[in-house]
């Protein structure tokens, strides 16, 4: 029978089974293998907000940087195609493995004509 993808939609060669994870938008239960996985990094506060907290501290106005939050976000397939953090791609393009998001990102803007 033919298939989809080489890696069958996941990443677990010669493991019979793997943990299961939540989903960070509707709580179910994926594969650690085959959720998408995106590392993000944010400011703990918007702009406006670390400007008043660094005026007012006298440790953040001292030039120590105010702290980051750290995340990492499995999403089920669903939930990474309805919310754009991955896309259908065509039978050629599923062969092409990106190194990154921004590669990714470059790739598809490639492929849909508008670079």
């Amino acid at each position: 029978m033919t298939f989809k993808r080489r890696n069958g939609g996941r990443f677990k060669h010669g493991r019979g089974r793997t943990n299961p994870v939540h989903c960070f938008n509707c709580c179910r239960l994926v594969p650690k293998d085959k959720a998408v996985k995106r590392f993000v990094v944010r400011n703990m506060l918007d702009q406006a907000s670390a400007r008043d907290v660094a005026e007012n501290s006298t440790v953040y106005n001292a030039g120590f940087p105010l702290p980051k939050l750290y995340m990492k976000q499995r999403y089920c397939v669903a939930c990474a195609i309805h919310s754009r953090i991955v896309r259908g791609r065509s039978r050629e393009d599923r062969r092409i493995r990106y190194s990154s998001r921004r590669a990714a990102v470059k790739g598809t803007m490639k492929a849909m004509g508008k670079q």
